[in-house]
């Protein structure tokens, strides 16, 4: 309490009592955020505990059904013993996905699997694009990271005999399925490695089926069925995308079966189904000195 002398009526000076100012509370300091652990998780610790336990020889030796039943065993037992939360969906999901990982190309397996899917795009890790129906649209699929996405990419070059690194950073490449396959590394990719898929069409096509789609219409057919049997030269032109591949294929059908086709191709398209078929690739320009090799894509 202090005091305050005032004058009041009479020039008498009162004395007014005035409360003190309270000074003002110490702000407790706040308490320092916690430390973030960095401890790996559970599920990557999962995968590599059941790629530890898998003998690789065996797993190559290995059905994919039956190599995914013995991946679920494996999971259950580790989950079991780490006392892992793992439903049955997802010990599926992560079963498929080590199988996937092994036996084929990781994530893009389900991708390759759907006949609805005409191209692939990888544009880094995270972004896998697809084309359904003529349009193009991001997929659920990802890599875990850049290295996993590498190693698919070194595994295709690998199986036409080529290798991928920042030394030859462009491969052209074609899988099991006759799929034709493009991939682009650092340092030519900025975002990590770029692959692109054209996957090649499983259905057999003719002129009855293309009449059927709209893509052709019967008197033309008739013209190009005259023009097949009658042995005349015929160009196909066309842009990417455009039906050439197709085109020509139907028109091989056409082919009698006691003539022998010769297909010379950069990129091996042709999907002939007569017996007498030899299907070759163009051989790559040899550097000077050097004999000629063939073409690995």
């Amino acid at each position: 309490m202090s005091a305050v002398f005032a004058t009041g009526f009479g020039r008498r000076r009162v004395e007014v009592a005035v409360p003190a100012e309270e000074a003002p509370a110490p702000v407790a300091a706040a308490p320092a955020p916690a430390a973030k652990q960095t401890a790996a998780s559970p599920i990557i610790e999962l995968r590599a505990q059941c790629l530890a336990q898998l003998d690789p020889a065996i797993v190559s030796s290995m059905s994919a059904e039956r190599l995914t039943t013995e991946v679920e065993r494996v999971l259950a037992e580790i989950a079991t013993e780490r006392r892992l939360q793992l439903n049955g969906r997802e010990q599926r999901q992560l079963a498929n996905e080590l199988v996937h990982d092994m036996l084929g190309l990781g994530p893009l397996e389900p991708l390759l699997e759907d006949d609805s899917i005409t191209d692939i795009m990888v544009n880094g890790p995270e972004r896998v694009f697809v084309e359904r129906g003529g349009k193009v649209v991001l997929s659920a699929a990802k890599f875990r990271d850049a290295g996993h996405a590498m190693n698919v990419c070194q595994r295709i070059a690998a199986s036409v005999g080529r290798r991928i690194d920042e030394s030859s950073p462009m491969v052209d490449a074609r899988l099991k399925d006759g799929s034709r396959v493009n991939i682009v590394f650092p340092p030519l990719a900025l975002d990590g490695p770029y692959v692109s898929i054209r996957k090649f069409s499983r259905r057999q096509i003719d002129f009855a089926k293309l009449i059927s789609y709209g893509s052709l219409t019967a008197p033309v057919a008739r013209i190009l069925e005259i023009a097949g049997r009658a042995r005349l030269n015929i160009i196909i032109s066309g842009g990417t995308g455009s039906g050439k591949t197709t085109m020509m294929n139907a028109l091989s059908r056409l082919i009698d079966h006691g003539e022998r086709i010769v297909t010379v191709e950069d990129r091996p398209n042709c999907s002939c189904s007569s017996p007498t078929w030899c299907g070759s690739r163009r051989g790559r320009p040899a550097s000077k000195g050097a004999a000629r090799s063939p073409s690995a894509t």
